[in-house]
């Protein structure tokens, strides 16, 4: 399987280097390491006690992101004497993801222990506060969570229409895939993935000013 992904990884670059798409091979490849990435993300989300904090998938889609951003640029696989630098494609591909993993769960642990609005420092800091404030979120009105989700997302399609459509066929309408995703939007498979990543990231935003009331809509 490595020497496979070796294959199409070299392929992958050649088409940059060429001025190609390597949307479709890129595609394929993500696709083979989903599973490994997942579990890899599953592992580093347990160990800092964030099982439930995130959809690995997310995470999964920023890793891809990155990869396709900036990762195919950075990756050396070989030196001149042969001897490896980078590792595997793969390898190289879920050290990207085991990063974003952690790098997630520092953020919501800076979150989590962050001061009050009024400036005031918690009494306590230890991971039963962290505990308690995971089982309060997740006892929050669920319908409260779907109609803010709706907001967000009624918002997104006004301003980034084109990360909208391809969020809603990816995640509403359960396409599931990037290939089909870009095959309908008429786009390449790197598009898809960078449009869906963008998508994530505004609704990110646009939900935490909805329930900070920080937001224009009404």
């Amino acid at each position: 399987m490595d020497s496979d992904d070796d294959v199409l990884f070299a392929q992958v670059l050649a088409a940059r280097a060429a001025g190609r798409d390597p949307g479709r091979i890129l595609g394929a490849l993500l696709e083979r390491w989903r599973r490994p990435a997942i579990y890899v993300i599953r592992r580093v989300l347990a160990s800092y006690r964030r099982s439930d904090a995130v959809d690995p998938e997310e995470l999964f889609q920023e890793s891809a992101c990155k990869l396709v951003e900036r990762g195919l640029d950075q990756f050396r696989g070989h030196d001149e004497e042969g001897e490896s630098r980078a590792g595997a494609p793969r390898t190289f591909f879920l050290r990207i993801v085991k990063h974003a993993a952690i790098d997630f769960c520092r953020r919501r642990r800076e979150e989590l222990a962050a001061p009050s609005p009024d400036g005031e420092e918690p009494e306590h800091q230890g991971p039963e506060v962290a505990v308690a404030v995971e089982r309060a979120r997740r006892a929050n009105d669920r319908e409260e969570s779907v109609e803010l989700y709706w907001k967000a997302f009624a918002r997104l399609r006004a301003e980034h229409p084109n990360e909208a459509a391809a969020w809603d066929l990816y995640h509403h309408e359960e396409v599931g895939e990037h290939e089909a995703c870009a095959k309908a939007l008429g786009i390449t498979v790197v598009n898809s993935y960078k449009r869906i990543s963008r998508a994530q990231a505004h609704l990110r935003l646009f939900l935490l000013e909805l329930r900070d009331g920080t937001s224009s809509e009404t």
